[in-house]
């Protein structure tokens, strides 16, 4: 088998065992579905976004501005906790979430994330207190606050970069206020260019300024932060509306995209784009976001399903396309499965919203008049017909962390 990973170094590459299931060491309920949680970049801290509008910081028990966490690689199996520090409720719908890249609970000045929420500018917050720090506006052509549906940090941390649709806001970080808007196509009549909402944002990890730009209308552009909203190349094989992207951490023209509505993780050598470089099979195809994550030392890539399980794949080959793990996690589905940045901890999360039996209600102008099958009276009227969806709770709304 052809080898795809460099050489790796760094502590944890050789301490991650995931020929069996890893240790379930702490488990907690959550009050709604969560849809992501990130990992802060020394890991003492996780970002939750949930589906009743709320953002949660959860910090290691005992962990604080004062006192971090002194875990080691060898402590996988022992207790660990997370607990709630803080919640903050929002008015109206939560998009995406991104940490400062630097963000760390012993450093209050670094302590922030960026928040998109529905009709508001872009919001810095700090993760301490919940006071938000500064905004950032989108407006439209109508002079409306635009939400982006996703975020990302370029690698320096100085400026940040915002996608929506047709366009990518690209703010500098310490100038609060409006940014430069690039678009990503010509003119609206226009067929060329990346045209739709840019459903997620991933940079190469390689400093090269390269990043990539996935749609919900099914494409993949590949960008230069020195040459702005030109499109260096398209990705071919797109084969549904993009959901998440991610770069390989030690060998970076490497490039993972999974889909809505499609059960595989498509893998591109962004240096060849005329075809895929690969693909690894996820099983039963979701509506849901799918956010996966590949370990510090690049050997191995986890994601969950509809279903509740587990699938950790070896992207050490390029030939491994089937699940060398799959195991149980959660009894609904598994939004994210993300690694810890430098301990041998995996965290999930699940939960999803259930809709019985949709109910149809026929309402028309005449009560007296009977109908016909394509919904016209007998007497000349139509019919209104309406259709009501109760949503009830989920199977299972947890966080569950694993040791490896």
């Amino acid at each position: 088998m052809a080898n795809i990973l460099e050489s790796s170094t760094t502590p944890i590459a050789k301490r991650l065992d995931l020929s069996k299931p890893p240790k379930l060491v702490s488990s907690i309920g959550l009050a709604s579905c969560c849809r992501s949680a990130k990992w802060c970049a020394d890991g003492n801290a996780v970002l939750t976004m949930s589906e009743d509008r709320s953002l949660a910081v959860w910090t290691p028990e005992g962990v604080t501005s004062s006192q971090p966490d002194q875990r080691t690689v060898d402590d996988a199996q022992t207790p660990y906790t997370l607990s709630q520090a803080r919640s903050f409720i929002q008015g109206s719908p939560v998009y995406d979430t991104a940490w400062y890249p630097f963000a760390t609970p012993t450093e209050s000045a670094s302590y922030c994330f960026l928040a998109s929420i529905r009709d508001t500018p872009v919001k810095l917050i700090d993760a301490g207190d919940g006071r938000i720090r500064a905004s950032y506006r989108i407006v439209d052509h109508r002079e409306r606050f635009v939400a982006p549906h996703s975020l990302a940090f370029n690698l320096t941390a100085q400026k940040f970069y915002c996608g929506f649709l047709d366009a990518i806001e690209v703010f500098d970080l310490a100038v609060p206020g409006e940014g430069t808007r690039l678009l990503t196509i010509p003119t609206k009549r226009s067929k060329d260019g990346l045209r739709g909402i840019i459903s997620s944002l991933a940079f190469c990890p390689d400093y090269s300024g390269l990043y990539a730009a996935g749609t919900f209308n099914s494409s993949i552009g590949l960008f230069s932060e020195d040459t702005g909203a030109q499109v260096l190349m398209y990705l071919d094989g797109v084969s549904g509306p993009i959901s998440h992207l991610q770069f390989h951490p030690t060998n970076p023209h490497l490039l993972f995209a999974s889909c809505r509505n499609r059960k595989d993780i498509h893998i591109w050598d962004v240096r060849n784009t005329s075809h895929l470089y690969s693909t690894l099979d996820l099983g039963p195809s979701s509506n849901q976001r799918r956010r996966f994550d590949i370990d510090p030392s690049g050997h191995h890539l986890i994601t969950g399903d509809e279903e509740g399980r587990l699938r950790v794949y070896d992207v050490s080959t390029v030939q491994n396309q089937q699940p060398v793990l799959v195991f149980p996690g959660h009894e609904d589905a598994v939004s994210t499965a993300t690694f810890h940045p430098t301990l041998p901890y995996l965290l999930t999360v699940s939960g999803s919203y259930k809709f019985p039996a949709s109910v149809h209600r026929r309402e028309t102008e005449s009560d007296a008049s009977t109908s016909d099958d394509d919904g016209k009276s007998s007497d000349g009227s139509f019919e209104a017909v309406t259709m009501a969806r109760t949503r009830i709770g989920t199977s299972d709304s947890s966080m569950k962390l694993w040791g490896i």
